[in-house]
């Protein structure tokens, strides 16, 4: 092969694999379940469009995006479950902790849409304190019982409720690369 198709083909396959969007933090990546896996993540802020009775904060109000992608694991065999898709119907909070100055406040994570990650629970947020402080986060998940019904045959098969109140902790945070970083 001579080396002017050589190095086109080269760059080509390194372009193919270049992320869509701006970097992610992950900040832990858990096992709920066995059949249930989530990943939390600071993401870039983003612009974010809902209905009023579900406001964001401005892109420009925010510091990070708060991120947990909550689904079934790639191997769930439970019949009408796709491995690997979103789990709706869960309250997710996230309590932000400024390990400076032990301010802090709480968040809601609601459903969100997008091409990155589909279907996932977020909030735009501003931090409690400065972007180059340390932050320590503690998400809370539990089954949104207002919301969720279920069939005779899941009860039977697999029980109520489909996740328990768990929560996870998350210290030494520092959000400051992921703050100067907007998604485009």
């Amino acid at each position: 092969m001579s080396k002017n198709i050589f190095l086109p083909i080269i760059c080509t396959t390194f372009l193919i694999q270049i992320p869509l969007s701006s970097s992610e933090m992950i900040l832990g990546e858990e096992k709920i379940t066995k059949d249930i896996n989530v990943v939390f993540e600071g993401a870039p802020r983003d612009k974010i469009f809902s209905s009023p009775k579900n406001p964001h904060l401005s892109e420009s109000e925010t510091d990070v995006h708060i991120e947990a992608l909550i689904n079934w694991d790639e191997d769930i065999d439970i019949p009408s479950q796709v491995p690997g898709s979103f789990i709706p119907y869960l309250k997710v909070r996230a309590k932000i902790t400024n390990q400076e100055t032990d301010a802090s406040k709480t968040i809601d994570l609601v459903p969100h849409i997008n091409l990155i990650d589909g279907f996932h629970y977020a909030r735009n947020t501003k931090l409690p304190g400065s972007v180059d402080d340390t932050y320590q986060i503690t998400f809370t998940i539990k089954q949104d019982s207002d919301h969720l019904s279920y069939h005779k045959d899941w009860k039977d098969n697999y029980g109520t409720p489909v996740i328990s109140e768990t929560s996870f902790t998350y210290q030494d945070l520092n959000f400051f690369d992921v703050s100067q970083e907007t998604r485009r």
